[in-house]
């Protein structure tokens, strides 16, 4: 009699546990942008986009298109619901006209972890390099 009851409870204990254990999945990204001195520059205006594996290029009108600004520290960061390949782009308007410090960059999102990517800011004046800084 007590053996029955003794099965249900170690059926009901077991499935709660094994419930328990499945968590969902988490796509960070930290995106750091620095000068030549290593220093975090705030106000940097920094877009994720998707990028096609095959050609490197970034997909237009891709349902990822994220945009953020730089912290103090000179970080943004950004969370994603699926693993993706991503192309960072970070712009910052110079004194000078036509003056942009900019850097891009690809990295691949890791499941559970917070992916760290820092890219740091060269002077590209008139060069065609910095053309995403223009855009809309």
């Amino acid at each position: 009699m007590i053996l029955p009851k003794m099965n249900k409870f170690l059926l009901i204990i077991s499935l709660c546990f094994l419930t328990q254990c499945y968590t969902e999945p988490f796509f960070e990204l930290t995106v750091k942008v620095v000068d030549q001195e290593i220093n975090g520059v705030s106000d940097v205006d920094v877009k994720i986009l998707v990028q096609d594996i095959e050609n490197g290029e970034p997909i237009e009108d891709s349902i990822i298109a994220l945009e953020g600004t730089t912290n103090s520290a000179g970080e943004s960061s950004f969370s994603f619901d699926n693993k993706a390949f991503v192309t960072v782009q970070v712009c910052l308007g110079a004194s000078g006209e036509g003056q942009y410090l900019c850097k891009d960059g690809a990295v691949y999102l890791e499941e559970n972890k917070n992916k760290e990517f820092t890219l740091m800011l060269e002077e590209m004046g008139d060069n065609k390099n910095c053309e995403y800084c223009f855009e809309d």
